[in-house]
């Protein structure tokens, strides 16, 4: 995952819902996940940045498993259950 896409405008909303779901259950992980929220991505030291990029790697994918374009933070949740794919290629393989 890029680095640069922490700065994307729906990033936050993302890691909202990671909380909200309890995906982030362990209190320090959740801790840096509310700061990055308040404060940045840029505001975390580099043991922060390890951690909190390691909770979240679970829940990212860099790219639809069909047809290769980068998922929006807005749909990652459903990129989960959706074999990795963007919610396009979800719809489209519902057809197949």
């Amino acid at each position: 995952m890029e680095a640069n896409r922490y700065y994307d405008e729906d990033f936050n909303e993302f890691i909202k819902e990671l909380i909200d779901t309890q995906r982030l259950n362990d209190s320090k992980e959740e801790g840096i996940a509310k700061k990055v929220i308040d404060d940045g991505f840029d505001s975390l030291s580099d043991k922060q940045k390890f951690v909190f990029e390691n909770a979240i790697s679970h829940y990212v994918y860099d790219e639809c498993s069909r047809c290769g374009l980068e998922i929006p933070w807005c749909e990652m949740s459903g990129a989960e259950d959706n074999g990795k794919m963007c919610s396009w290629c979800a719809q489209l393989s519902k057809n197949d």
